[in-house]
């Protein structure tokens, strides 16, 4: 799950400038380089094509583009100066440097210094927010909506104040009627999130006053998605241990596409572990 300043940060990308952050941070993990402000990230437009199935001899022209962009976005974090307790309101850039290299159909980017603790932190716990749930939603608020649920998936319900949600959206002014902003941003989302993701939503309002000023969002994992919870055993008393046999796993499917198997192995990794710890206790072989 990405830190929840940067989750309820405010910033607006485009859906391929957001879907080459997401590949960004899979790379990185997939190589171990690229979280740190030395390393560049290398995105090859034929890899990303078969992730996003995307047209090949489009989406170079697209990933030129999108980190041309991406190199003056900025994101928006609001939080509090400790010496003084104020209100503080930052701005800080995604990357510090784009490159594009038409002759090898890639490009390259390296985070910002001041970002890098942000995209460290979905890093960790990316097997919370997986690239598989949103690799095929063509709507940037559907993504931005299933990262704001993802948060409370322990409970299952979130309302959330439009003129809060239309802010982290960055649609502040846009969708003056509600009935609008539900069609044409809410209504959208739902409906990918449901396909796509591993998530079931719905939503209801709330009026304040004669004013729809709330939706409350409830929604559950799909069948056999749910992620395991962390077992705390309890302080007070100290556990009977029983020896368990080593759990078996499951002969990994056969893979078509590089596709294929990178969500396969996004789905079942787990918090902390690395790219290639994942693929050794999967029994694959890598690429």
């Amino acid at each position: 799950m990405k830190d929840n300043k940067l989750i309820e940060a405010s910033y607006h990308l485009t859906l391929v400038e957001q879907n080459v952050i997401l590949y960004a941070i899979t790379e990185a993990r997939r190589t171990q380089k690229g979280l740190n402000a030395e390393d560049f990230v290398t995105i090859r437009a034929a890899d990303y094509a078969e992730l996003f199935g995307a047209d090949e001899k489009s989406v170079y022209a697209q990933l030129k583009e999108a980190i041309n962009t991406l190199f003056s976005r900025h994101v928006v974090i609001r939080d509090v100066r400790p010496e003084s307790g104020n209100d503080r309101v930052s701005k800080v850039r995604w990357i510090s440097i784009a490159s594009y290299i038409d002759g090898d159909g890639m490009i390259q980017l390296r985070f910002a210094t001041d970002m890098i603790p942000y995209i460290t932190r979905l890093e960790v716990e990316f097997t919370r927010y997986k690239l598989g749930q949103v690799v095929n939603m063509t709507s940037l608020h559907a993504i931005r909506l299933y990262e704001l649920l993802i948060q409370w998936g322990s409970v299952g319900k979130r309302e959330i104040e439009i003129k809060w949600l239309k802010e982290k959206l960055m649609l502040e002014g846009q969708y003056p009627a509600i009935k609008d902003f539900k069609k044409w941003v809410v209504d959208v989302s739902i409906n990918q999130i449901n396909e796509h993701s591993d998530l079931t939503a719905e939503y209801t309002q709330r009026k304040t006053g004669r004013n729809v000023t709330h939706l409350t969002f409830t929604f559950d994992y799909k069948p056999g998605t749910k992620p395991e919870p962390t077992a705390k055993l309890p302080t007070t008393t100290k556990p009977t241990i029983t020896p368990q046999p080593t759990a078996k796993l499951d002969v990994p499917p056969e893979f078509k596409t590089r596709r294929e198997k990178d969500v396969y192995i996004i789905e079942h990794s787990r918090p902390g572990e690395t790219w290639g710890e994942v693929v050794r206790r999967l029994g694959l072989k890598y690429p």
